[in-house]
C-alpha cells in the first residue's frame, strides 16, 4: 500500500499501519457502520483536514473517541479531535501531514460513498440545526452580526423552533467563514454579497475578474501607502516637531499645499 490514491476497498489504510492485515476488514466494517449511523454531514476545510459532523448522542461520541484512539494507535500519522459543541452536535476532525493527503482523500471517498452529504450541499433532514449562540460561537462572530448579515443578504433568514428559537443550518458556519475570509482579503460586504449570489447561479462566477480587480486596487493602495511611509520617515529624520513652524520652512518634507498668492494691495 502506498500513499497514492488507490482504488482498493481498504485504500485508506497505508502500509505504515501496524494493525494486523487480518483485522483490517473488521476495522473497515466498524468505520463503515460508524459513518452510516453517526455522521450527518462532512466538510473538508483543507487538503489535510476532514471534519465529520455527528449526531449528538452519547453513543456517537463514545464510538468516535474509541475509533479515534484505536486508529491513532495503529496509524500514528492520523491526528483526531472529538469535540462536543452542543447537546445535539459532536464534531470529529481527522488531520494528516501533507505526505498522507492521499490517504485522507480515500477516507473522504469512503464517507461520501455512504451517502453522507458534504458541507457544500444541503444537510440531510435530520442534520443539526444551530441556535444563534451556537452558530455565532462556531463562526467566531457575535449574535448581532448574524442579524446584520441577514439584512445584507449574506445569510439566509433562519427557521424557527417550536419554542421560537432562531435555527440555522449547519452549513451556515461555512458561509460565515467565507464572508470573514473575503473581508480579510479586502472585499466589502456588498462585494461579498454579489459574489455569493453569483456563486448560487454559477459556481465560481465572477470570482476571477473580481479578484483581479481587487488585486489591482490593493496594489494602488500599496503605492499610496509607500509614499506616505517615505514622507513620515523623512519627517522623523528631519526632526520636525511643530507643524506650524514646519509649514513655514522650505526644508520640511511634509506635503503641505503651496500657499495661495497674496492679493496685491489696492
Amino acid at each position: 500500500m502506498t500513499d497514492e490514491r488507490p482504488a482498493a476497498d481498504d485504500a485508506w489504510v497505508p502500509e505504515s499501519c501496524s494493525l494486523p492485515t487480518a483485522e483490517r476488514p473488521v476495522r473497515l466494517a466498524e468505520f463503515d457502520s460508524f459513518f452510516a449511523v453517526a455522521v450527518r454531514w462532512f466538510d473538508r476545510p483543507s487538503a489535510q483536514r476532514l471534519r465529520l459532523h455527528l449526531t449528538g448522542t452519547e453513543q456517537a461520541e463514545r464510538s468516535a473517541r474509541d475509533l479515534a484512539a484505536r486508529e491513532s494507535a495503529c496509524c500514528s500519522f492520523f491526528t483526531f479531535e472529538v469535540t462536543r459543541s452542543g447537546p445535539d452536535a459532536v464534531t470529529m476532525e481527522a488531520r494528516v501531514p501533507a505526505s498522507h493527503v492521499g490517504i485522507l482523500d480515500a477516507l473522504t471517498e469512503r464517507v461520501r460513498s455512504g451517502g453522507t452529504p458534504t458541507g457544500g450541499g444541503t444537510p440531510a433532514p435530520d442534520a443539526p440545526w444551530l441556535r444563534s449562540g451556537q452558530l455565532a460561537t462556531a463562526a467566531g462572530v457575535n449574535p448581532q452580526t448574524l442579524r446584520y448579515y441577514e439584512r445584507r443578504g449574506l445569510l439566509s433568514a433562519p427557521r424557527r423552533s417550536p419554542g421560537g428559537h432562531r435555527l440555522y443550518p449547519a452549513d451556515a458556519v461555512t458561509r460565515l467563514r467565507v464572508v470573514k475570509t473575503a473581508q480579510r482579503l479586502g472585499f466589502t460586504l456588498g462585494e461579498v454579497a454579489d459574489l455569493l449570489d453569483a456563486g448560487r447561479h454559477e459556481p465560481g462566477a465572477g470570482l476571477p475578474a473580481r479578484a483581479r480587480a481587487k488585486l489591482a486596487e490593493v496594489e494602488r493602495r500599496l503605492v499610496d501607502l509607500t509614499a506616505v511611509r517615505d514622507t513620515l520617515r523623512a519627517a522623523v529624520e528631519a526632526g520636525c516637531d511643530d507643524l506650524v513652524d514646519c509649514a513655514g520652512t522650505s526644508w520640511c518634507p511634509l506635503p503641505f499645499p503651496d500657499p495661495p498668492p497674496i492679493p496685491a494691495a489696492r
